[in-house]
């Protein structure tokens, strides 16, 4: 890949981890300071199952989630936490009311686009990790170099097949 696509692959992947870790702790300090029992009272209204459990581990998650994202620690596992997040966000809280976030006439219809991109954030730092600007990239193990294989056994008589992949003594 050429220095100028990944210096721009590796700044995108910083700007959107920022945003989605400054999300997060923006929405797990305003969840924090309203108490837990409102959070829990607003998932009860829509059965959600262990509301006051479900109110403890999302704002913990999001204050956690957000911090780790900003430094870039654990970037992939907290991508996987956050899509995890907006599924159960959509199924337990939006899905009945449609994939818009607003009304036609501009008022809040409480939709679910808002939690699929947010999702979607989530996947992307799941498979692309956090960059090269991150903790990750400072405290990620050095790869091991790969041994080469044992030399391939030929023979000279046509009778015999040549194999068609090396076979290895120590595996």
């Amino acid at each position: 890949m050429s220095r100028f696509v990944s210096f721009w692959r590796s700044f995108a992947l910083l700007v959107a981890r920022l945003g989605l870790g400054g999300i997060l702790l923006l929405h797990g300090a305003h969840r924090y300071q309203a108490g837990i029992s409102t959070q829990t009272e607003y998932l009860a209204q829509f059965s959600t199952p262990y509301p006051e459990i479900a109110a403890y581990g999302a704002t913990t998650f999001e204050i956690v989630g957000g911090i780790f994202l900003i430094l870039g620690a654990l970037t992939p596992l907290v991508g996987l936490g956050v899509l995890v997040q907006q599924v159960l966000t959509i199924v337990w809280t939006s899905y009945y009311k449609g994939p818009d976030l607003l009304n036609a006439d501009g008022t809040y219809n409480g939709g679910f686009e808002y939690s699929v991109a947010l999702g979607l954030l989530g996947l992307l730092f799941l498979v692309s990790g956090g960059g090269v600007v991150s903790l990750d990239r400072v405290f990620r193990r050095k790869k091991q170099p790969v041994e080469a294989d044992e030399p391939v056994e030929t023979t000279d008589d046509p009778a015999v097949p040549p194999r068609a992949f090396p076979v290895r003594a120590n595996v």
